[in-house]
């Protein structure tokens, strides 16, 4: 399968959807069959608001005018990892999750 990289648009970081999500807004890797794919895996494992926000319902991963999402093979991630690359001013680092 293909590794998929979704990537917060700049400017979308206030938006509200976003405190729906624990990983806020990093650019984040994740090895799925396609961009719907990838975009549920991220959703589904992010989601911070699971009783109010059924099934990944509303999270900023899913909305195309929130997260670029495209095919990036420059990191080899295993199936069911999420990888995480921060570039916030207050820290930088790499990170890796599982989605199961």
């Amino acid at each position: 399968m293909p590794v998929y990289r979704l990537t917060p648009m700049k400017g979308t970081e206030r938006h509200p959807l976003w405190r729906a999500s624990s990983m806020r807004p990093n650019c984040l890797w994740v090895r799925a069959k396609d961009e719907v794919d990838a975009r549920c895996l991220v959703a589904m494992a992010t989601t911070v608001q699971r009783a109010q926000n059924q099934a990944g319902q509303g999270a900023p991963w899913k909305e195309a005018n929130l997260v670029a999402c495209e095919y990036d093979d420059s990191r080899d991630v295993a199936a069911g990892i999420i990888y995480v690359c921060r570039e916030a001013a207050a820290y930088s680092g790499e990170q890796s999750y599982s989605v199961q």
